[in-house]
């Protein structure tokens, strides 16, 4: 007997069909009882804590503290073959097709029943329970995840084969399957998807440069000032030092809420604090030295406190030893430069897993921007700015009409990296 499974697409969106097919191939007339597939998937944590409090729980004495976690978020069945009792399947190959609806909610009912969780933890464990009723909506389909062996979300399909007699070897195989989840929407709120609201982060810094010698009579309020550099010259300064205030400003669009396959857009832009350009015209010659662009995934269980145990980075974009001249956009008022223009148009995400926040785990990014200026051919000064972003799978469900929205986007674009690793440490996957 020899039993595989495909799957059609192992990446499926949360309210989308996940198919394939179940191969048998029986070397002579075999009972069978039953072929079935099963969907299920599971989120894990472990924490390890030494707080005063973790969700009212007084743990002061206990010091560390770890706690394991499973919590069952989707589990259905779908009988492919059932025999007959006595009838033997014919030797040969069998081919069964099969659909799954991936759901769009969790049957995790964890959130309802945080009382009893907050009692619980404090003997190291839980164990979820399947809701029996709840609200449509308070728990959406987590994304498929991987940070390390005590954290993840996964989703697995396995086929079965069951053979009669308690003492008989049931054959079964399984594939992983990636879930790209729903972002819940109020289509009634005009404000859902306005890309003209913005998000914004600045970061300042003030840089020491040399400039040709400048007059006594510059130094006014709105121009640079002088620096103290100047002053620690033995044989008196050649230029002057004078310090250049400057910041680092990153808009990001629809109040930081990025798609996965919508190409992320951001703004970038340096500028000096001066009353007007006229007060560096001639003066600082601004450049563009290098940039990096990069997304920093961050993982927490408990709660939006707890200091973040795994994190990965993705760089999204870099370029390094450039020199580009900078202009301002305006000859008049204080100076402000893009940047973004000269070096990229928009960036890729479509790796990013989504966002999301469960009972005990939380999943959540930063985008951090890096730019190197020079000026007046100094080596690079470099100045970083971090920016909460919340990144959304681009597949949308309503909670004003309850209904699934069309995707924004071709979901068979996504390019998370399906994880064909199986752990024999799943209990929650056992047959």
């Amino acid at each position: 007997m020899h039993l595989s499974i495909s799957v059609d697409n192992p990446v499926a969106a949360a309210g989308s069909a996940l198919s394939g097919i179940v191969d048998l191939v029986l070397d002579k007339p075999t009972i069978i009882d039953a072929i079935k597939v099963r969907f299920r998937g599971i989120s894990m944590t472990t924490t390890m804590k030494q707080r005063d409090n973790i969700y009212s729980i007084d743990i002061a004495s206990q010091g560390n503290f770890k706690v394991k976690e499973w919590h069952l978020h989707v589990d259905i069945t779908s009988f492919l073959f059932l025999g007959q009792q006595g009838a033997a399947l014919s030797a040969g190959r069998h081919r069964f097709p099969y659909i799954i609806n991936v759901p769009v909610f969790s049957r995790c009912d964890c959130l309802t029943r945080l009382e009893q969780y907050r009692i619980e933890r404090q003997k190291q464990h839980w164990t979820c329970t399947a809701a029996t009723s709840r609200t449509v909506g308070e728990t959406p389909l987590p994304p498929s995840l991987k940070t390390n062996h005590d954290r993840y979300v996964r989703y697995r399909i396995i086929a079965l084969v069951e053979r009669p007699g308690k003492m008989t070897f049931n054959r079964s195989k399984v594939k992983n399957i990636i879930v790209v989840p729903v972002t819940l929407i109020h289509t009634f709120d005009p404000d859902w998807n306005d890309q003209t609201r913005l998000m914004t982060e600045i970061c300042s810094e003030t840089f020491n440069v040399k400039c040709e010698k400048l007059a006594d009579d510059y130094f006014q309020d709105g121009s640079l000032q002088r620096s103290d550099e100047s002053s620690r010259s033995l044989f008196g300064p050649k230029g002057t030092y004078v310090k250049v205030p400057t910041q680092l400003e990153v808009i990001l669009f629809n109040d930081g809420h990025a798609p996965i396959l919508g190409p992320l857009k951001v703004e970038i832009y340096a500028h000096i604090q001066v009353g007007c350009i006229s007060r560096i015209d001639g003066i600082l010659d601004v450049r563009l030295a290098s940039m990096k662009i990069a997304m920093k995934s961050l993982t927490s269980g408990l709660d939006s406190t707890e200091k973040p145990i795994s994190v990965i980075r993705n760089t999204l974009f870099q370029a390094n030893a450039l020199d580009i001249p900078l202009k301002a956009e305006s000859n008049s008022g204080p100076p402000r430069f893009r940047l973004d223009t000269h070096v990229f148009k928009h960036l890729d995400i479509s790796r990013i897993i989504p966002s999301f926040h469960l009972l005990s785990l939380r999943y959540y990014h930063q985008l951090i921007v890096t730019v190197g200026l020079s000026f007046n051919g100094s080596s690079n000064k470099t100045l970083k700015c971090v920016c909460p972003i919340n990144v959304v799978s681009g597949v949308d469900f309503d909670l004003d009409t309850q209904r699934l929205m069309p995707p924004r986007y071709n979901l068979g674009e996504v390019q998370f990296e399906v994880d064909d690793r199986l752990d024999d440490n799943d209990r929650l996957f056992d047959i």
